[in-house]
């Protein structure tokens, strides 16, 4: 893992966690689990990095937990309502235009151009994902969205 190389790509900037990083983070068989859990526990809860979240990426990343068991589900929960330095961006009507300009110009569909909205309404400097297609589709914006993908540092 290259956690020197991560920092100085994100230099201190505010973060969007895409459902992925959360997976990955909660999963220790996930590829990109170190990578997701030197961001989280040592950039995101100190407050070098803050992050936000889109309560899409909550929905989804509760799906799985609640299928296995309530207890399961109960931590996640807890992890995203008091986890230092994480914060919930509402979707309201920035959020959806964005979301719908993005469905418009780069064929995103509805969930990820939500949490993608989240990220540019909040200002974040760098969307963090394992999703490639966000590199893909967005590269035509990465003068304005960042996207950084966590594979790139295992």
């Amino acid at each position: 893992m290259n956690a020197s190389a991560l920092r100085k790509r994100l230099d201190g900037h505010r973060l969007l966690l895409d459902t992925s990083v959360l997976i990955a983070y909660f999963e220790a068989s996930d590829a990109t689990h170190e990578v997701a859990v030197a961001l989280i526990d040592d950039l995101v809860r100190n407050g070098t990095n803050p992050a936000v979240i889109s309560p899409v990426v909550a929905m989804e990343l509760l799906v799985l937990p609640l299928r296995r068991k309530a207890s399961a589900a109960a931590t996640v929960h807890d992890f995203m309502a008091t986890f230092p330095n994480l914060t919930f961006v509402p979707v309201d009507l920035h959020v959806a235009q964005e979301a719908a300009s993005l469905r418009a110009t780069h064929g995103f569909k509805t969930p990820d151009a939500l949490v993608i909205a989240t990220g540019i309404v909040a200002q974040v400097g760098h969307l963090v994902t394992n999703d490639h297609a966000w590199r893909e589709k967005l590269a035509p914006a990465k003068d304005r969205i960042r996207v950084t993908m966590l594979a790139d540092y295992r």
